[in-house]
């Protein structure tokens, strides 16, 4: 990494240092798993998908789930010839070209950023449960949302040691607020059938296939498992990252998978009929069956998970910004690329895309502003993924791509790559499909990707960058 090739602009970085690597690969794991979340994973959906297709919404968090494992195998195989900083950026670049992962990374770092909006606004809205806040005021939630996402920066700021205590705390939440209360509630306060998760599987007569209730449901559950691949942001901080970040990747989505999983059908199991129509059916579920201290304890462990997730996207963008800073592809690389003297990490570029999310919440307001958040950041997220699936699909088509090194799972890992690339496809276009009837929801998606690509042109214009083979050479030790 010391010998980082740079390239002749007005705003060439300073080389940047190498990292420490001060992370294992449960600190990867852990990562991902925090990323992700099973509280954040299940209950930013929940309601949605149960509005859209009734508890039948449980299928499509299996359908779901194997999709991302397949992306999550893939990314496995890439990160195992490419372990670092990064990830789509630098595996797409290495695939098909220094701007084409420019884009790939363009669009992964501004799904991330928005992503930071979004959850710590999530946050904000059990925060008001938690503590009696006014939810309905929604200048009051946005500034609860900017004070979670300023807290979960300054925790990056102090370091690794801080992300792995928080890392920890959202461990204990999760454990106690999902897989503890799900289990209290099959146990103590089951009242439905299992029978009653059929009820997506049908298809409505006189209904498009786009807007079938299970459509729908997977639609709204692409966002349950989205993050598992930040563990590869790591790579240049774990000591076997060609060993260990594959298998950070796809251990942590295949955990979080089962938790969402048997929470959900718990929730659906213990649901009281007053809860099904509830514009929050989880509150509801657990104000029916909790004393109001216990519930409001809960609520804090919802808002520790929350804020857990804010600090591992933080700490994922901050690298993905870090990886093109050291490149010289963004403006004031000079300072993106820089790493703090004592604690060496990426602070400049923490505390940059921190302030960029807590800017992010003034465009976004509206009284849809929930709905429009995840349905731009899932989009985001299955676009982003998009970039290194396919160009790993054209690669091994042009034969590009050497067959002979090993790489994550041999060829299961690459049967993995194809299934990917058909799930890819045909998720993405289930996310974006307009059907809300609202221009404001169905068509901001692709305002704001084709704003993003003319932005992308100008500053790729402004610095100077083209088209060219050379690449980062990968880190020592990789």
């Amino acid at each position: 990494m010391d010998d980082i090739a740079t390239r002749t602009t007005a705003d060439t970085p300073t080389a940047a240092g190498p990292m420490r690597r001060e992370f294992s690969m449960w600190s990867a794991a852990m990562l991902g798993f925090v990323f992700v979340s099973p509280i954040v994973a299940m209950y930013m959906v929940f309601g949605l998908g149960l509005a859209a297709a009734g508890p039948g919404f449980w299928w499509a968090l299996v359908v779901v789930l194997i999709g991302q494992v397949l992306i999550g195998v893939t990314f496995g195989v890439l990160a195992s010839r490419w372990p670092m900083a990064g990830g789509v950026y630098q595996w797409s670049r290495r695939l098909l070209g220094s701007a084409y992962g420019w884009f790939a990374g363009w669009a992964y770092m501004w799904t991330l950023l928005v992503t930071l909006t979004a959850v710590s606004y999530g946050g904000a809205l059990f925060a008001a449960a938690a503590f009696d806040l006014d939810a309905e005021n929604q200048k009051l939630m946005t500034f609860v949302g900017m004070v979670i996402l300023a807290g979960a920066v300054l925790v990056n700021v102090l370091g690794r040691v801080a992300v792995r205590i928080v890392g920890f705390l959202c461990l204990v939440a999760e454990v106690t607020g999902s897989v503890g209360i799900a289990i209290w509630l099959l146990c103590f306060h089951k009242v439905n059938s299992v029978s009653s998760l059929g009820s997506a599987v049908s298809w409505p007569p006189d209904t498009a296939l786009m807007a079938t209730p299970f459509v729908l449901a997977v639609m709204f559950a692409g966002w349950s498992f989205l993050g598992f691949e930040s563990a590869s942001t790591l790579a240049e901080e774990v000591g076997q990252p060609k060993r260990d970040i594959p298998k950070a990747i796809v251990g942590s989505l295949i955990g979080v998978g089962l938790v969402v999983l048997f929470t959900c059908f718990a929730f659906l199991m213990a649901m009281p009929e007053s809860a099904v129509n509830d514009a929050d059916p989880v509150a509801a579920t657990l104000t029916a069956y909790l004393p109001a201290p216990v519930f409001k304890a809960v609520m804090i462990l919802f808002v520790i998970a929350y804020f857990a997730t804010v600090v591992a996207i933080s700490s994922a963008v901050s690298r993905i910004v870090w990886s093109y800073g050291r490149n010289g592809e963004l403006p004031g690389s000079r300072h993106l690329s820089r790493l703090h003297p004592r604690i060496n990490t990426p602070t400049t570029a923490t505390v940059v895309t921190g302030a960029i999310g807590i800017a992010l919440y003034l465009p976004f307001q509206s009284e849809q502003i929930y709905t429009l958040l995840v349905t731009f950041v899932t989009a985001g997220f299955f676009m982003s993924f998009g970039f290194p699936i396919v160009g790993l699909a054209i690669s091994k088509l042009r034969g590009t791509w050497d067959p002979t090194e090993p790489t994550f799972l041999g060829r299961a890992g690459h049967v993995a790559g194809w299934l990917a690339l058909v799930w890819v496809i045909v998720e993405t276009v289930n996310v974006l499909w307009p059907r809300t009837g609202d221009p404001w929801v169905d068509w901001a998606p692709f305002i704001v990707t084709a704003a993003l690509f003319v932005i992308g042109l100008v500053i790729r214009a402004r610095l100077g960058l083209k088209e060219t083979s050379q690449q980062t050479p990968e880190p020592a030790n990789a």
